[in-house]
């Protein structure tokens, strides 16, 4: 039987029961889990991500450099912002003698790195861009359709555009739409962008990636504070680093939950 300490985080918040939970798990280098038992330790946490972290062998205290794993309940997610803040605030915490930036390697979204501002408290994840693409013709007509589709209480004239992204779609609803109070339908939404599903609806980081560039392409500028108001709610200050193809988003994590995994 193996051991492993596990630490539960809630990312993209100052206070607990809000934002996002994750778990995170450090893992030994030469640790021998099967990429299954990684999903079935994913399936019994039951969180929108479990992060696993390996150190790489150049990884040393003035440069700490880990592999970074994130797993939903159902599959291993190609990126996921609150589990990698989660794991910079576990390392932060757990692990003092690391200086940040702490770099994660990530097997479909590159390097991803995280500094921390002890004047404020935030962590500062560095993403890849993901610029949303126009849709028009069918194309546009047929997301319009789907979109009807994930959120159906939502009247078909106050949906006014769909956009395409690297993992699925932006829909962008009416300023008389009260976001707070819509309802999706997470069996539609899941049969159309195959990503895992999760009980609770939480504050996700990486959509930001998207919804930043979205916004400032229509309204100028490279700053943008986001509030999502889903039911654990959640705030981040992001920075569209436009030459560099970056997105900067900056927020905080409160530890809510440490244990022992029997494996």
């Amino acid at each position: 039987m193996t051991t492993l300490a596990y630490t539960v985080y809630d990312a993209f918040t100052a206070r607990r029961f809000g934002g996002n939970p994750a778990s995170v798990i450090v893992l030994d280098r030469d640790h021998g889990l099967s990429d299954e038992t990684l999903q079935l330790i994913g399936r019994e946490f039951n969180l929108s991500e479990t992060a696993f972290l390996v150190p790489l062998e150049d990884h040393t205290n003035e440069a700490p450099h880990f592999s970074l794993r994130w797993f939903t309940p159902q599959l291993e997610a190609p990126l996921c912002g609150h589990a990698t803040l989660a794991a910079a605030c576990h390392l932060h915490a757990a692990l003092p003698e690391l200086q940040p930036p702490y770099r994660f390697e990530s097997r479909l979204s590159g390097q991803l790195k995280v500094g921390y501002y002890p004047d404020t408290d935030l962590y500062e994840l560095d993403f890849p861009v993901d610029v949303p693409t126009t849709l028009a013709g069918t194309d546009l007509s047929d997301a319009l359709q789907k979109a009807q589709t994930w959120f159906p209480h939502v009247a078909p004239e106050d949906i006014k555009t769909v956009v395409k992204t690297g993992r699925g779609f932006l829909v962008e609803v009416a300023e008389s739409v009260n976001v707070a109070s819509v309802q999706y339908n997470a069996s539609a939404i899941a049969a159309d962008i195959p990503i895992g599903q999760c009980s609770t609806p939480g504050f996700t980081g990486s959509a930001h990636t998207r919804i930043v560039p979205y916004w400032l392409n229509k309204f100028g500028g490279d700053r943008l504070m986001c509030r999502q108001v889903s039911a654990r709610v959640g705030e981040l200050d992001t920075v569209w680093l436009r030459e560099e193809g970056r997105v900067l988003l900056r927020g905080k994590g409160v530890k809510v939950a440490e244990g022992t995994l029997f494996v």
